[in-house]
């Protein structure tokens, strides 16, 4: 004779604390992201062939526009105020403009509170070239030598590459050195 089978006990899982939870995770990624910060000036960059990429932080990036003004951001705005690189117009943050000679003190600050560790230009295609050699110049003399030129990804096409060399996407960015 056969055994009667025990009859099996149902399991109910409450799945209410577990979206709580998701939603608490969810909240909070939200809450603590950092959200890249609008552009003061639209610029068009030149065209390269690089692909360096820059990285999130630790960089200051001097902004050349057309009208060959200077300035400069860090990647958050809240340190911009701090650290003097923007003022307060009303409720709203303004970047402010530098001459050329202002220039490597800021940095140098910058540098001295672990805020810097790299220099971009980001300049307009249009730009004049006397103002971005200007700051490359003053840059150079005060062993700021090391610096990335942020430019706009150039495509190569098949067609115009020298016959037997394989086409090479590039990056945003393009470092130079000198």
């Amino acid at each position: 004779m056969a055994a009667p089978k025990k009859r099996r006990i149902p399991i109910a899982i409450d799945m209410t604390p577990m979206v709580d939870i998701a939603f608490l995770l969810l909240i909070f990624f939200m809450s603590t992201t950092v959200f890249k910060k609008p552009e003061e000036v639209a610029v068009q960059t030149p065209l390269s062939h690089s692909a360096f990429q820059l990285p999130e932080t630790g960089m200051i990036i001097i902004t050349i526009p057309r009208d060959n003004q200077l300035l400069m951001t860090l990647d958050n705005a809240a340190l911009d105020y701090d650290n003097g690189l923007s003022e307060q117009v009303g409720r709203k943050l303004v970047a402010k403009r530098f001459a050329v000679e202002d220039i490597p003190p800021v940095i140098n600050q910058l540098q001295l509170k672990r805020l810097v560790n790299r220099v971009v230009i980001k300049a307009d295609k249009d730009a004049e070239y006397g103002t971005i050699e200007s700051v490359m110049t003053t840059l150079q003399k005060n062993d700021l030598n090391i610096l990335n030129f942020v430019t706009e990804l150039e495509e190569d096409f098949e067609g115009a590459t020298p016959a037997g060399q394989p086409t090479k996407a590039g990056g945003a960015t393009s470092p130079a050195e000198g």
